[in-house]
């Protein structure tokens, strides 16, 4: 996708509808344009938000190209498939390489969407727009935790509507994280607790509360972030759900206690719809007859993990049931089981990732007759962030700031809801503050996998470099696990960031130098 930030931002000129799960918002006039006369009413700034909210649902986001990009990038997925997908996940990419590029200039045609509603309402004295106004300053500060993450302090800062003339600096080290922290704090100020039922999936004080405790965690700085964690967890608007599973089916999309902020997408959507708010997660083991193809499966490191361990009954952890399709599963993916997979497809990987997966919508599309799948008919919604993220968190910070004991608490809260024995009886003594460490990086990767979270994880212990190859051992149980060899390939100096896309530098003198390395 090779344009620049400067052309993306112009992309605003027509906007989408956003679906939530249980309502049809208003069609936003298809003639809404940037001009100063279109934001007269508090409608129009909803919808503009609406069209902030709609590009989460793109193929190049959340409908697929984020969830691709990160997995890859962790030591939790791989790919069967050659080009961009296998460079990517072997570090062995060039300046060309498209996740590279898309991840760039989706996260920035998010931020100038959300500037439109941002900068205008700020600007205007229309009444009761100030959480609307907070929900774009969360959509803007979620796009630069990824692009911090991914390009690291030398992005380009825009804090406002750019015109195509304009040439954005280079942020200062350390600058974009304050910002982020800043616009957060202030949508923590004006945004609500809760939304009606039928707007389910709209940013809340609690989502935003949510990302400024990750937004510290991922700066090291746990004092900030345990403060911040301890509110969220006393508010007691959220509770992690009687049954793992119902988090990643579509039937409980509304009042789920477990989401604090996910985006929602709607099965058989509209037909007109030309955004994806009705999209298929296809994961599979390998490539097969009826047109889907391995292009992310999991690593053996996510399928041995769930393996060290069993649960009060003497179990697999039921985790891995919901999280992975193996031959560990009674479940079928897309219609068929696991033998049938090994016999009838290229399999390029012990498991696939299960959680997200379409899977009834896509068999539904390979019985309808055609004997293929058809494109944008799923409607899962997509969890970004949910509870037990936060109870982990909370235990990591506790634990960093030597409340060890307290830690274990939060950690035994998670694992008790997948029937786990607390940590303690499983390890046989209450772990040290360093074993406690090695014990969260598992923990984390056993509740959250395929959540396209661990590679913000892998960043934030300092250990995203070669060194991923290694052994791991589990303290607790003493297994130890062979890790994700791929990283083996790791290109110290320059595959801990992205490089900033070719046509930007072009247009942009402002932002070099480039990323080292590249």
């Amino acid at each position: 996708m090779n344009k620049s930030i400067y052309k993306s931002i112009l992309l605003i000129l027509v906007i989408g509808i956003l679906t939530f799960s249980c309502t049809d918002l208003t069609q936003v006039n298809p003639n809404f344009e940037t001009e100063e006369s279109f934001w007269e009413t508090k409608e129009d700034f909803y919808q503009g938000l609406i069209g902030a909210y709609d590009f989460l649902q793109t193929g190049d986001m959340y409908a697929g190209q984020i969830q691709h990009t990160l997995n890859l990038l962790s030591d939790e997925g791989f790919t069967g498939q050659l080009g961009d997908p296998y460079n990517l996940a072997t570090f062995s990419s060039d300046l060309n390489n498209e996740f590279h590029v898309t991840l760039w200039y989706s996260f920035y045609t998010l931020i100038a969407r959300s500037y439109q509603v941002i900068e205008r309402g700020e600007n205007s004295d229309i009444s009761g727009i100030d959480g609307i106004i907070g929900e774009a300053k969360f959509l803007v500060a979620l796009s630069y935790y990824n692009l911090i993450t991914a390009y690291g302090d030398g992005i380009a800062f825009v804090d406002g509507i750019q015109s195509a003339s304009d040439k954005p600096r280079k942020a200062q080290p350390g600058e974009m994280w304050v910002f982020t922290e800043t616009l957060l704090t202030e949508a923590i100020m004006v945004l609500p607790k809760a939304y009606s039922s039928t707007e389910f999936g709209r940013i809340t004080k609690g989502a935003a509360q949510a990302l400024l405790a990750k937004v510290h965690m991922q700066q090291n700085d746990y004092d900030a972030a345990e403060l911040i964690l301890s509110e969220l967890i006393g508010s007691g608007q959220y509770k992690l759900n009687a049954n793992y599973e119902s988090n990643f089916t579509e039937e409980l999309t509304t009042g789920n206690k477990e989401v604090i902020f996910q985006i929602n997408f709607l099965h058989n959507g509209p037909q007109q719809e030309s955004d994806y708010n009705w999209f298929f997660r296809i994961n599979s083991p390998g490539e097969s007859s009826f047109g889907i193809w391995s292009d992310q499966v999991a690593t053996n490191f996510a399928l041995e993990s769930y393996l060290v361990e069993t649960d009060k009954d003497g179990n697999i952890d039921p985790r891995l049931n919901m999280s992975l399709f193996s031959n560990y599963s009674d479940k079928t993916l897309y219609g068929q089981t696991w033998e049938w997979w090994e016999s009838n497809a290229n399999i390029v990987s012990e498991a696939s990732f299960y959680k997200f997966n379409e899977n009834v919508a896509v068999l539904n599309e390979l019985n309808n007759g055609s004997g293929s799948v058809q494109w944008k008919n799923g409607g899962k919604d997509m969890i970004i962030i949910r509870y037990a993220d936060i109870l982990l968190l909370y235990a990591e910070a506790l634990n960093e700031n030597g409340k060890t004991l307290e830690a274990h608490n939060y950690i035994n809260i998670v694992r008790a809801r997948a029937n786990m024995n607390n940590l303690e009886v499983t390890a046989g003594a209450t772990l040290s503050q360093a074993e406690l460490r090695e014990q969260i990086k598992h923990e984390r990767l056993v509740e959250l996998c395929g959540e396209f979270i661990r590679w913000f994880d892998l960043k934030r212990w300092g250990e995203y470099g070669p060194q991923i190859a290694n052994d791991f051992t589990v303290p607790a149980t003493g297994n130890i696990i062979a890790r994700d060899q791929s990283f083996s390939n790791f290109r110290n100096g320059q595959d801990e960031l992205f490089p900033i896309p070719l046509d930007e530098l072009d247009l942009n003198p402002n932002l070099l130098p480039q990323n080292p390395g590249w």
